[in-house]
């Protein structure tokens, strides 16, 4: 087992499955018993589907080496290296400032490494704040879904110091798949990275929407229609997976409508603060904003293709079942 101690701060949907890949994997985790109901009562998965499953695997990590954490400043104070996964900035910033929080708290010399699709800014500001006691910080936003966490083949893109990334290198490449896990650049680089690969998914998927909607009011069966598109010139994530494997088999995308409008609300702040010409950010974050108006920003965002189906007059969802 790795001497190296990790804390682990959010086991939700995707935290939860990193957390436990990495024990499985030989590290020694510290876990956040303190929110210990709420943790394993909440965000299932097929990893751990309920919370009956999920209280196993809660059980085994402590069973076999895992350590508890009375409270955060425990989980920081023992910690050797502290991940944090959290659905925005918001959220890290509480972890990180104040009496409890990681830069007061976690060791000299400990390594914060933040999963979270955050805002570069903040995450900036936190590793200055950190760098001041003694602490490192990287930004290592992840890509794969829950698929991705369980199997531990993540895309990782990271920000921050190069020497600082090849510490925490294997730890990266054991929740990712070592080929997707990429240095991007200094703080916020990766937290850049990932927004900008969210709003260019979220873009194809609509594109592909309206495409297949298209194909089906002409007579063409929207699968055969996605799958010629695979395998040609207009090609994309949304049709190779989004739509044959989450929306035509009802099994949707994983991740809520806010959380996707937050990334593509944090591209086009970037477009604009670097006088970037985007034409297609406004457009895009409207057709998730009408979810949010319309009281769904906390569904699944493939809420955004029914939205088009109520429009057109089109099926797509789940027609594989039908």
């Amino acid at each position: 087992m790795s001497d190296i101690k990790i804390g682990f701060i959010g086991l939700g949907t995707m935290g939860f499955a990193m957390c436990y890949g990495l024990f499985k994997s030989g590290y020694s985790m510290v876990l956040p018993v303190y929110r210990r109901e709420i943790d394993q009562s909440t965000s299932f998965i097929p990893l751990a589907p309920d919370e009956k499953a999920k209280t196993a695997l809660y059980d085994e990590m402590l069973a076999n080496g895992c350590e508890g954490a009375a409270d955060a400043r425990d989980l920081f104070a023992k910690a050797d290296v502290i991940m944090i996964s959290m659905p925005t900035s918001r959220q890290v910033e509480m972890n990180a400032y104040g009496e409890e929080g990681f830069v007061e708290n976690a060791r000299q010399g400990a390594i914060v490494i933040d999963l979270t699709s955050a805002d570069a800014s903040s995450t900036q500001k936190i590793a200055r704040a950190c760098e001041e006691k003694g602490i490192e910080m990287i930004d290592a936003p992840i890509s794969g879904g829950q698929e991705g966490a369980t199997k531990q083949t993540l895309s990782v893109m990271v920000g921050g110091k190069p020497e600082i990334f090849e510490k925490v290198r294997p730890i990266l490449e054991t929740i990712g798949d070592p080929e997707k896990v990429k240095y991007i650049g200094p703080h916020g680089a990766g937290d850049a990275m990932k927004c900008i690969n969210n709003y260019l998914s979220s873009c194809n998927f609509l594109a592909a929407a309206e495409a297949l909607c298209v194909a089906e009011k002409v007579g063409i069966d929207p699968r055969l229609a996605a799958a010629m598109i695979a395998s040609s010139g207009g090609t994309s994530h949304a049709v190779t997976y989004k739509f044959p494997k989450c929306i035509f088999s009802g099994v949707g995308m994983k991740m809520p409508v806010d959380l996707m409008k937050k990334d593509i609300a944090l591209f086009n702040g970037l477009a604009k603060d670097n006088n970037v010409p985007n034409f297609y950010g406004s457009t895009t974050f409207n057709l998730f904003h009408i979810q949010t108006g319309s009281g769904r920003g906390g569904e699944d965002f493939s809420r955004v293709i029914r939205q088009y189906e109520e429009w057109t007059g089109t099926k797509f969802w789940d027609i594989d079942n039908e």
